[in-house]
């Protein structure tokens, strides 16, 4: 039992959380299942019969970070899936919003990676990955609290892949671009998005298993010599963003 591959995954509850919990089973013993949500955290566990441990509790708790820890070792791989985003303009966002949006993300990924590697429950040449997004360099307007918090999120991950660089511990991100989650479907209806799945790059929204996939590779010894690295999974999405304004008529 003392040598068996753990995968924390937190956030699994969520569609992107559960598809990276779904994909690391392939490869790790024990999955273990973060979330606030209890029962969708059950619900993702119950997915991997035998393979699978719930640990409840929110990011946003200040012992976040040592309720994780304390729940495992032998860990092989740690995938951070949470994100809070408040669709606000900035002359009205609040400052809990802001300080969620922080807290949740570059603060809680910090602090579990940092719990973990200093109680050793980390085994040689881990594997970190942060889930980010394309607001981290992409400032979309409205978003304020959740584009900050994603540009602090993509300089934790590059300082911990400096920093740990001699333990052999790996730090990258994945960088989702448009995914069709529930949450999405929650905020802009399915009508909305049927309409618009035309005109991506690709034709289509991206999936959760679309991101997993990315994040599998990530935590395999394929990627052994792979640190720092920010892997953008959007079909061409942020690259097609660009756009001038068109001149006059000639």
């Amino acid at each position: 039992m003392g040598d068996e591959r753990t995968a924390v995954v937190v956030g699994a509850g969520g569609d992107i959380g559960g598809a990276c919990a779904r994909e690391l089973a392939l490869s790790h013993d024990i999955v273990v299942c973060v979330d606030r949500n209890q029962e969708r955290a059950k619900a993702i566990a119950r997915a991997i019969p035998g393979r699978a441990k719930v640990v409840v509790a929110d990011a946003t708790d200040i012992g976040f970070a040592g309720s994780v820890t304390a729940a495992v070792e032998n860990v092989r791989s740690v995938v951070h899936a949470i994100a809070y985003e408040e669709q606000s303009p900035a002359e009205t966002i609040t400052r809990d919003s802001i300080e969620r949006s922080l807290a949740v993300g570059p603060v809680a990924a910090l602090l579990t990676f940092r719990e973990l590697l200093v109680k050793e429950r980390l085994t040689a040449g881990a594997s970190l990955v942060a889930i980010g997004s394309l607001h981290a360099s992409m400032p979309f307007a409205g978003c304020v609290g959740y584009n900050a918090a994603h540009g602090a999120l993509a300089q934790v991950v590059r300082s911990l892949a400096h920093e740990w660089a001699d333990r052999r511990i790996r730090v990258n991100a994945v960088v989702p671009g448009w995914i069709r989650t529930q949450g999405e479907t929650d905020l802009y209806g399915d009508e909305f998005l049927d309409s618009v799945a035309s005109a991506l790059p690709f034709g289509r929204f991206g999936t959760p298993a679309d991101v997993a996939s990315t994040v599998g590779f990530l935590c395999s010894d394929k990627a052994a010599y792979v640190s720092g690295s920010f892997f953008t999974v959007d079909g061409g999405l942020g690259a097609s963003l660009a756009r001038l304004p068109q001149g006059p008529p000639t």
